[in-house]
């Protein structure tokens, strides 16, 4: 691959892991490929027509100091948490659960057609917010606006564009769209000075164009984007589609210790120790 021109910094391909009680993932962020993209400490993708690849889910586990936002294109998972949340996140839902101080819960997938595809995202909360109290959002397909111009279709699940915004509320701005272009469609990259903003490519290609220079970027791949003025994506093939992410990093340590991600392995020991004592939450 050539090396990344103008308007992208870095392309990344993630790696085939296992988790949970044994579901096969691709690892985007969070592999020893890409530690973390400030806030942005993990994205998974579910994508499997073999019920043995996702069929074992993720049973009861615990979590403290993220924001994780699952985001379901086909197939089911049953959410439950030890807060009183939960619900079935059937195709085109979104489950934005923030895990604050602590919380307990358990994803299930439940066979739809045969086929599970689908995203987990972790945000790291600031340190002043670390402990607040966990909170969990449902969000229906109906819930989720989209904008619709000259062959591209842009879903927004948080953050604003073209004057519409996003339903979930989150702690901090946070941008998460789910972009879909016709071939050689543009989408205008908004003005995120400061900002952490990347893309990933999950069907068909695309380029990142800035001034005359063009970036290719394949479905699979990762592609950071330079803190460039004017950046735009346009659709290689017939359809393309990519998820379009962008925040301010915290700029605070980051520290993971399994389902925990907090500013100090102080702070992860104690996490694990109100885990196993019963005061997580």
């Amino acid at each position: 691959m050539n090396s990344p021109q103008k308007g992208v910094s870095r392309i990344v391909r993630g790696l085939s892991v296992i988790d949970g009680a044994g579901v096969r993932l691709h690892r985007i962020i969070g592999s020893p490929r890409l530690n973390y993209v400030d806030p942005f400490v993990l994205l998974d993708e579910f994508k499997s027509d073999n019920p043995k690849d996702y069929i074992a889910g993720f049973p009861d586990h615990p979590h403290r100091g993220i924001e994780t936002i699952t985001y379901m294109i086909s197939g089911n998972f049953r959410h439950k948490d030890s807060r009183g949340g939960g619900g079935l996140l059937a195709p085109g839902c979104v489950q934005w659960m923030t895990a604050g101080k602590g919380i307990i819960h358990s994803e299930m997938p439940e066979m739809k057609d045969g086929q599970l595809w689908g995203y987990q995202l972790w945000l790291t909360l600031a340190a002043k917010d670390k402990m607040i109290e966990p909170r969990y959002q449902h969000l229906n397909p109906e819930d989720i606006p989209a904008v619709r111009q000259k062959g591209v279709t842009v879903k927004l699940i948080s953050g604003s564009y073209e004057g519409t915004s996003g339903p979930a509320l989150t702690e901090f701005p946070v941008s998460y769209f789910d972009v879909t272009l016709k071939k050689d469609s543009r989408f205008q990259v908004p003005p995120a000075q400061g900002e952490n903003s990347f893309l990933y490519v999950h069907s068909g290609a695309v380029a990142v164009e800035v001034d005359d220079q063009t970036q290719p970027v394949s479905s699979g791949e990762l592609a950071l984007l330079a803190d460039e003025a004017r950046v735009s994506i346009r659709g290689s093939e017939e359809p393309s589609g990519f998820l379009y992410f962008s925040a301010a990093p915290h700029n605070e340590p980051i520290v993971r210790g399994g389902p925990f991600v907090m500013n100090s392995d102080e702070e992860i020991r104690q996490a694990f120790l109100d885990y196993q004592t019963g005061r997580l939450f």
